[in-house]
């Protein structure tokens, strides 16, 4: 005698795989919600300056049209977790007839909690100087670079688990002035994981149940299954099961 067994269980949404963390502008990305702060944005704009590292045919144009607090921005679904992987690049390419002003010309990236009302206040930041008119790539390492926590009591950014947010801002904040930046080739070097979430989500990996059907032959272990007759009613049993015997 065989018996067919069929089990229906609720559709959980998890964040079940390893996700990279990057976006070339071309349309395969895993970035999906860059937003502009005070500024305009555009995420597949020609490159018009295709020459030497990049040659791509579109990259994110971020124009600083005079906010004080000019930025682009994005977050992840599962925080990251930088105690082994700890660094974000991308390429940059920033043309001197596009700024005003005589701020310092530089490119920071900020992590921080997005989840909060005032994310500024879990900051930390990574400042890098560039080279107008040219594409280069820009590292920011939370190990061995040099960084500021605004919150000068916060513990290293590789021993926090807090950070879902990432902030890029050229030529630095609370002024008027305006530039114009293109961004390519944005990358983290590690992957988000529910294994290293440790500030998030719950992680499901515990075997709660299981049956493997290592009795004689014949009917089904009672005390584990039974025959359900109705369906499941306002998803308060979380699973089900019926079978049959030929």
């Amino acid at each position: 005698m065989r018996f067919f067994l069929y089990s229906f269980f609720l559709s959980i949404n998890l964040f079940c795989a390893a996700q990279t963390v990057e976006d070339s502008f071309e349309g395969n990305g895993t970035i999906s919600d860059w937003f502009g702060d005070d500024c305009e944005l555009d995420t597949s704009f020609s490159n018009i300056f295709s020459t030497g590292i990049n040659t791509s045919e579109t990259v994110l144009k971020y124009s600083d049209t005079g906010g004080d607090y000019s930025n682009v921005r994005f977050e992840v679904p599962i925080n990251f977790n930088l105690s082994e992987q700890y660094t974000f690049t991308l390429k940059l390419y920033i043309p001197s007839n596009s700024i005003s002003g005589a701020e310092p010309n530089q490119i920071s990236l900020k992590l921080q909690d997005g989840t909060i009302v005032a994310p500024w206040s879990t900051q930390s930041e990574i400042i890098k100087s560039v080279i107008l008119d040219e594409w280069q790539t820009v590292s920011f390492d939370f190990k061995n670079d040099t960084f500021t926590n605004l919150d000068p009591n916060s513990i290293n950014p590789t021993d926090r688990t807090d950070f879902n947010r990432v902030v890029l801002q050229i030529n630095g904040e609370d002024n008027a002035s305006k530039v114009v930046g293109y961004i390519d080739d944005f990358l983290y070097d590690g992957v988000l994981s529910e294994d290293n979430n440790s500030g998030g989500d719950p992680v499901f990996n515990t075997l709660v149940w299981s049956d493997e059907f290592n009795g004689t032959a014949g009917a089904i272990d009672a005390s584990k299954w039974f025959r359900q007759t109705r369906p499941i009613i306002n998803g308060k049993i979380g699973q089900m099961a019926k079978f049959s015997t030929i």
